[in-house]
């Protein structure tokens, strides 16, 4: 019995072998906690910048620039839940 788990362990690994390279060179699997965390610090920095947009005499000239940093922050977001998901389904995560 303890063999066949092995196996289905190692058959496990194999299909999910999803790495991502994070920003500092470290490759950890996709829907780790590293990899959410990953994004989520995209997320803030890219909030952070459009923030930074919307002050000053030239607002007004952002705003197309503003609208296309809120579409990679939702983008952002949904691949940050589309991992969470694997997460938890491959048990990196727990509920």
């Amino acid at each position: 019995m303890k063999e066949e788990t092995l196996i289905r362990q190692f058959i496990r690994e194999a299909i999910s072998s999803n790495l991502v390279e994070l920003t500092g060179g470290k490759v950890v699997e996709y829907g780790s906690q590293q990899h959410l965390d990953e994004l989520e610090k995209m997320e803030a920095d890219l909030k952070a910048l459009k923030s930074s947009m919307s002050r000053g005499p030239e607002r007004k000239e952002h705003r197309k620039e503003r609208g296309r940093l809120q579409s990679a922050i939702e983008s952002i977001r949904y691949l940050r839940r589309k991992a969470q998901r694997q997460g938890i389904r491959n048990g990196l995560l727990k509920t």
